[in-house]
């Protein structure tokens, strides 16, 4: 006699495909936890399921009994309990029968859609990942269920291994910022059949780090400035951002802000004496007002709330490069105040200059005072000019007052004027003059290892060869065609093999591959590479641009500047299907540098607008050639994305065997 019976499911859920089954495990123990065998056990189920024990009626000399369990003939989702009994110890277990998705048609009863965080910094490091759960009427997680991950965002992209969910009814993807570091929302779409689903995260981290009014009073009549600097999370300048700015009675001006994240608003002050004038500006998803008062009549800047108690001076790079006459290197500076409750102080005067540059650098805000705003922060820039100067050897100063200075007052004159100067150093180096880059024979593997990663080392140096530090670089990329084709394995070399097929046989076949197929390679169909469907620029008819421009994403690896050997590296990172598919091109340049840019792999520039399939087909015809060898001519400044060695050797199918483009011979068929 059996003290106890423990009953083991195999699974929790039973699908009614009539074909499906549970296996429940039945073991007697004695007193001391112990099997024992030969216990005659009885077991039975409701819900018009069906129990088989193969006959047995007891268990094993291992104390054990294995039956099996089938929905019967009722095919509805229920819940269903097995009962076994043995004398007069019962137990009971109990499951779900679950509905079964067409394998036609596979259709989920609901869908849900999570992301990791409600919001991400703009670093372009950072990402969030969307989880897409199928469910049925009863809740529980459908496997083999497609579902459409997507985002709205123009310059956002999104990777998803899979578009079918798996045991856990999920389908998962990484969502990044892509290259718009601008302070937005970006939806997700999760779609599936006539489910639709969303959620959206914000983009954060773009602000004004400098927006200064010089003067910080204004004059009827007279022109003033508001200077401005974008920067992202890590304070780095965001240029190429469109920027607006706009006040009441002075002229609105669109703009876009420069390599340095700058932009500077010239206006008129309007005759408006002893009233203030205050000016909004729209940039990178950030919006600053700033209040400017104009001089007459009772109109007067208050003096600062308290006396600081805390102060800084901070830049926001101790390392500048010397400009010539077509260049705009320059740091921001940054005076900041504090009480001793380290609330920040407004209206804090401040008067900047600089010492040590023999007179040919320029501050922004000139000889006039800066108020601290309602960050308790007063910022300028400071731009050398052609000079170099020793390590440090440039002293950066701040002079500082909570009421208004004498006319005439400078900070180099501080304590004359009445009142306290901060002061820090910085550092002018001479121009960079050539950068290159170049890579290895290796590709690496992203974290989720869904990716390849392509790394490019960047080396920048003097007109000695020495190398150059701190040289901001700049990277882009230009995707400059898609293939179509698929690879085979070649048995007899072990290898997998893409041959060219057709025209293209006579211009790339070198008689080594005799597997496989390349059918055609088919130029970038965004002719001036605006993201918009332009035109006839959608020559293979499937409403988008090919390659898409998210099907590659560049982005340097740790700093953005040089390092002390003048090496900063960057990488490629794109989805592993799109291996060997897609033609692209690297351009870098550096801030300062006097050669032109480094171009990987060959030094030609990129030139838009770029060919289109018809301009390629009618060069060939002009030329007395195929469109093959027209377009291997114009591509030869490109090259494949590459693929791990090890992924061609191995005798399992490579991520990339199939062109996620198709596999038809014509550029002008979406097939």
């Amino acid at each position: 006699m059996a003290a106890d019976l423990v009953v083991v499911l195999n699974k929790s859920t039973l699908t009614n495909t009539g074909s499906d089954s549970i296996t429940a495990t039945v073991t007697s123990i004695d007193t001391n936890r112990a099997a024992i065998g030969n216990v005659p056990v009885t077991l039975s189920v409701n819900a018009n399921a069906v129990v088989s024990t193969n006959n047995a009626t007891a268990t094993n000399a291992s104390g054990q009994l294995t039956a099996t369990i089938t929905q019967g003939s009722d095919t509805s989702v229920r819940p269903v309990t097995l009962t076994v009994a043995s004398g007069t110890i019962t137990r009971a277990v109990t499951f779900n029968v679950v509905q079964q998705s067409s394998t036609n048609n596979p259709q989920a009863n609901d869908l849900t859609l999570t992301l990791s965080a409600s919001n991400i910094n703009n670093s372009g490091s950072a990402t969030i990942t969307a989880t897409a759960t199928a469910v049925d009427g009863n809740r529980n997680a459908l496997l083999g269920i497609p579902v459409q991950l997507s985002v709205t965002d123009p310059s956002a992209f999104l990777i998803a291994p899979s578009s079918t969910t798996n045991a856990s009814g999920q389908v998962t993807g990484t969502v990044n910022i892509g290259q718009d570091r601008s302070n937005r929302t970006i939806t997700v779409v999760a779609t599936s059949g006539n489910l639709t689903r969303t959620a959206a995260f914000q983009v954060i981290g773009a602000n004004f780090s400098q927006a200064s009014p010089v003067p910080a009073v204004a004059t009827v009549g007279a022109a003033g400035t508001v200077q401005y600097t974008l920067s992202d999370v890590n304070s780095n300048p965001m240029p190429g951002v469109t920027i607006n700015v706009s006040g009441n009675g002075v002229t609105s001006a669109t703009g876009t802000t420069d390599l340095n994240g700058a932009y500077t608003f010239t206006y008129t002050t309007p005759n408006a004496p002893g009233t203030n004038l205050t000016i909004k500006a729209v940039a990178g998803g950030r919006e600053s007002l700033v209040t400017i008062p104009i001089a007459g009549g009772s109109t007067t800047v208050p003096v600062a709330g308290s006396t600081p108690v805390a102060t800084a001076l901070n830049l926001s790079a101790d390392v500048v490069t010397v400009n010539t006459s077509t260049t705009n290197n320059q740091v921001t500076v940054s005076a900041i105040f504090r009480d001793g409750s380290n609330a920040p102080i407004s209206n804090v005067r401040v008067l900047f200059a600089a010492a040590g540059d023999n007179g040919t650098g320029k501050i922004g805000s000139g000889t006039n005072s800066v108020l601290s705003d309602a960050s308790g922060t007063a910022s300028t820039t400071y731009a050398p000019g052609a000079v170099s100067s020793p390590t440090n050897g440039v002293t950066i100063q701040a002079c500082w007052k909570v009421s208004d200075f004498a006319p005439g007052a400078t900070a180099g004159s501080c304590v004359a004027a009445g009142g306290q100067l901060l002061t820090t150093t910085l550092t002018i180096v001479s121009n960079p003059v050539s950068i290159s880059i170049g890579t290895d024979n290796t590709v690496g593997e992203g974290g989720a290892g869904l990716t390849y990663v392509k790394k490019y080392v960047v080396l920048v140096v003097d007109s000695a060869g020495n190398p150059k530090a701190d040289v901001q670089i700049t990277p882009s990329l230009d995707l400059g065609s898609y293939s179509k084709g698929f690879w085979k394995y070649n048995i007899a070399k072990r290898r997998w093999e893409l041959t060219p097929q057709g025209d293209y046989a006579a211009v790339l076949d070198d008689g080594v591959y005799i597997e496989g197929a390349l059918n055609a390679i088919c130029p970038n169909e965004d002719l001036n590479r605006n993201g918009v469907v332009d035109g006839g620029e959608d020559v293979n008819g499937n409403k988008q641009l090919d390659p898409r421009k998210s099907d590659v994403a560049i982005t340097l690896v740790g700093a953005t500047k040089t390092d002390a050997n003048g090496v900063a590296v960057l990488q490629l990172e794109y989805p592993k299907s799109l291996g060997t598919w897609v033609d692209y091109k690297i351009t870098v340049t550096a801030a300062g540098v006097l050669s032109p840019p480094a171009y990987y792999p060959i030094g030609v520039p990129v030139s838009l607008p770029s060919k289109s399939y018809s301009a390629l087909v009618a060069q060939g015809v002009a030329q007395g050639q195929t469109y093959a060898a027209s377009v291997v001519d114009y591509l030869y400044t490109y090259t494949q994305l590459p693929v791990s060695a090890g992924d061609l050797t191995s005798e399992t199918p490579p991520p990339f065997v199939i062109s996620p483009y198709g596999t038809s011979s014509s550029c002008a068929s979406p097939k």
